[in-house]
This record gives structure tokens, sequence and C-alpha cells, in this order.
């Protein structure tokens, strides 16, 4: 795909558009697989091997953050990109990935007592082969991201949930596996991500002199550092709540707020991960332009908003239903820090907005020092929650993200004056009554049929929520009529016919 010019609006909006259909509807079908993956597994595996896994995971995530730094999405931000860059960042990527990952195999009897895994445990030995998958996809991934190329990559990821998250790691826990099936149905998926993105992007082959990489790879690494920076206080901020879990509360305990957090997940990525995936490139392209991005902030940030609100409110409302029914009753300690994260999915999917916008327009220092902020804010929160189990880390977890979300929008309203009124003022007139109107739907309806099969209630308060919203924003759409334009943009696939008038940016 050719990237579109950002001199020319109508083009890139169409482009956007297009991209984040198919980003959200990658996003979508991995959240699909990953509830057929929760329902799946939640009958054939512990909470303990749950959070031996998960435990497991937070150390190698950790850990690939240093294994880039940031070079994928140096290529992605970069206005002009040269072959030899290209193989300069890829030879950098491999060769980092495959020292950590020697360093990882050496160093796991002491790191494994650090997230309460036992100090014989081969979990962390497996999952160091993540490290060399990783560096093998991490630049073929920036160059996709770069040339807007979501479709194909939407169809990649989707297969690698697909045979490697779910076929895999079910059959294998099938055989008695326990953690350790998680851990080789990660590996697989990455097998099948690496080789896909490889096919799709390749990049030209690794440099192999040092110091020619060396010289190619340092420019790129002024904004990559700083990025993986930022990155890291990010992990830190998503992971701090797991991490203060397994500490004081255990791998057991883990499990059981893994599965509270994986089933907010989904959404929460499908919604904010989708936009943030695509906007990144698309603000690259005009970032000179601060009309243009402040539109696209704003109309990306209200059409988020449209989803998030009301899947917030279903998510809450219908918890004790879904969890019964997708996990079955033995996980009925899910329920409570399910609804608790469900109450801040807004603004746990917003914020990802203003990283796009951070990135975009190269201001990643001052994005990166309030990651970590976040990351502090997390770690005290839920510790002092931590008194009061799971459901307490959840409320620390969840003050959190409010906070981290204000101070985000701040800092993006620096970048882009007006902007902090602009969105809170947005959501109070467009999206606050488009949430009562859902709940009324959704709790009247569950209140009638609770006492019943649980997938009924389910399923019928489901319906009658989301076809209120849908009431709603129909009743209510001269007030959407940017955001609507944007979709319309879909809607026109002849290059010839007229575009409609509304552009993301």
């Amino acid at each position: 795909m050719t990237p579109a010019d950002p001199s020319r609006p109508g083009a890139l909006t169409r482009t956007t558009a297009r991209g984040f259909v198919w980003a959200f509807g990658g996003s979508a079908s991995q959240a699909v697989l990953g509830i057929v993956s929760i329902i799946v597994l939640a009958r054939l595996l512990t909470p303990g091997e749950f959070g031996a896994a998960a435990a497991a995971t937070l150390v190698v995530g950790f850990a690939l953050l240093f294994s880039q730094v940031g070079v994928g999405p140096a290529l992605v931000q970069r206005k002009v990109l040269a072959d030899v860059e290209v193989a300069a960042a890829f030879s950098f990527s491999i060769v980092t990935s495959v020292l950590l990952a020697l360093g990882l195999l050496a160093a796991t009897p002491w790191v494994n007592p650090v997230v309460g895994l036992p100090p014989e445990s081969g979990l962390l030995r497996l999952l160091s082969l993540a490290f060399v998958l990783n560096g093998l996809a991490a630049v073929p991934a920036g160059l996709l991201q770069r040339r807007l190329r979501f479709r194909p990559t939407a169809m990649v990821d989707v297969t690698s949930t697909a045979l490697g998250s779910i076929g895999v790691t079910a059959v294998l826990a099938l055989l008695g596996l326990g953690a350790y099936s998680l851990i080789w149905g990660s590996i697989v998926a990455a097998v099948i991500t690496s080789g896909g993105y490889l096919a799709l992007a390749r990049p030209p082959a690794p440099l192999l002199d040092p110091r020619r990489v060396w010289r190619h790879v340092r420019p790129l690494l002024g904004f990559g550092a700083t990025y993986s920076v930022s990155q890291i206080g990010n992990w830190m901020a998503q992971n701090a709540d797991n991490l203060v879990t397994t500490n004081l509360l255990g791998t057991t305990a883990l499990g059981t707020y893994n599965r509270a957090y994986r089933l907010l997940a989904q959404p929460a990525n499908l919604i904010g991960g989708a936009a943030d995936k695509v906007l990144f490139p698309a603000m690259s392209k005009v970032r000179d332009h601060p009309e243009r991005l402040q539109r696209a902030y704003l109309r990306a940030t209200s059409l988020v908003a449209m989803v998030a609100v009301p899947a917030s409110v279903l998510l809450v409302v219908l918890a004790p239903e879904l969890v019964t029914v997708l996990l079955g009753s033995r996980w009925a300690g899910v329920v409570v820090p399910l609804q608790i994260l469900a109450l801040v999915l807004l603004p746990r999917a917003s914020y990802k907005i203003s990283g796009s916008l951070t990135r975009a327009t190269g201001a990643v220092g001052g994005g990166a020092w309030r990651q970590w902020v976040y990351a502090a804010e997390v770690a005290l929160f839920c510790a002092v929650g931590a008194r009061w189990g799971i459901s307490g880390v959840a409320a620390g977890a969840s003050l959190a993200i409010v906070a981290h979300f204000l101070t985000m929008l701040h800092f993006s309203s620096r970048i882009s004056p007006g902007l902090l009124g602009a969105v809170l003022g947005m959501y109070v007139r467009k999206h606050a009554l488009l949430g009562g109107v859902v709940l009324a739907a959704t709790w009247g309806v569950a209140a009638a049929l609770r006492g019943g099969p649980a997938v009924l209630t389910l399923l019928v308060a489901g319906v009658a929520g989301s076809a209120a919203a849908l009431l709603y924003l129909f009743l209510a759409r001269r007030f959407f009529t940017a955001e609507l334009a944007v979709v319309g943009t879909l809607t026109s696939r002849k290059r010839g016919r007229k575009k409609p008038s509304g552009n993301i940016e």
C-alpha cells in the first residue's frame, strides 16, 4: 500500500479510516478468540497454573522492552527511511534479542523467586525463546505499520492467536502440561507472527559489519531510546498490579486477578489498541499541522467513547453472569475486580490516543517520565489496596488509570492548546447521556431476569443495552456528524466517487 500523501487530507482520512477498520477487525477477532481461550482454559487449568504462567510472562515482557530500544517505532516515526537504515535496525534487533535471551537463561534461578516462582522452575528458560522471535518480528512490524498495511497484519495476528495461543495451548492443557501449555502456546504464536511479518515486510538482509550497523542505528536510537524509557514505564504501570499481587497475595491470587484483567483487556485493547496502532503513523504524517492533529485527536477520542462507554456499562452490570457463563462457578472471585476495572474502561482506552499524539510529534521525553509517575501510582495504590485482597488491588489500579488519563490529557493540551477542555466538554455533551441510557436499559432487563439461567440474562440484557446505545446514537445523530462522517468515508469505494467531507484529521 502506498502511504497517503499528508497534503491530501481526504486521501489520508480514507487510508486511516480503512486502516482503523482492519486494525479494529483484527483486534476484534483476537478479542473473540481471547474470550474463547478464556472459556476453554478456565475449565482446563487452575488459578495457580494461570498465576505461574503469568508470573513468568511478567519477567519476559519486561526484558523484551530492552531488546529493541524502540527501533521499530523509530522506523515508523522517521520522515525519510533508507534501506540501509532498515537493514542496520534489523541487525541490531536480532543481536540484542539473542544476547538478552542468553542473559535470561543464566539468570533464571535468581529471577524466579522475585515473581513468586520456585528457583528450579523452567518456565522462564522456555520463554527465553520469545526474545529471539521478537527480535525477528520488531523491524518488520514497524515497517508494516509505517506502510499502513493493517489488513495483512491483522490476518497474521488472528492466525497466530487461533493456532498458537488457543489451539496449541488447549491441546497441551488437555494432555496435562499445566502452566507449560500456556508458555508453549505463546511460543508457537510468536513463531507464526514473526514468520508472517517477515514474509509481508521483506526487510533488507541484516548488515554484517558492526561499524556500519552502529553508524546507521545511532540516529534511530535518539527517538527509540526515549521511547523505550516511556515503554518501560508503561510496562511497569501495566504490570505493577500483577507484581504486587504475586508478591503480597501469591500466584493463586495472581491467577484469579489475571482472569479479571484479561476479561477487561479484551475490550480495552480492541478499542484503544486499534486506534493507537493506526493513529500513530497517521498523526506522524501530519505532525506539522496542529489544527489537523487536534481534529484527529478529538474525533478519535469521541469514536472511542462511542464504543467504550456502552461496553463499560455492560461489563459492570453483567459481570456476575459473564463470569458464570465464561469461566464457571469456581471463578466467582473474578466478579468484583472485573466490575471495578470495567468502571475505568473509557480512560484506559482513551489515554492511548494521547500516547499516539506524543509519539507522533516526537514529544516522547515528556511522555516517558509521566509513564513512570503512572507506574509509581499503580504500585503505591495497589500495595495499599492489597489489604483488601484482589478487589483492593483492582481499585488501586483503577484509581491510577484515571489519574494517568488526566495527566496525559493535560500533557496533550500543552502540545495542542485547548485540547483538555475540548475533550472533557465533549464527554459531557455527547457521551454522559449515552452511558445513562445504556445503564437504565441493561440494569432494568437484568434485574427482571436474574434468578433464571445466567446465559439468558447475559444475552437478553446485553442485547437490550446494545440496542439502547444504537437507538440513542440514531436519535442524537446530529451531535455526532463529525464522527459519522469519518465512518462514511468507508462506504465510498470507487476512486472517482465524491467522498464525504468528514476527516479524521
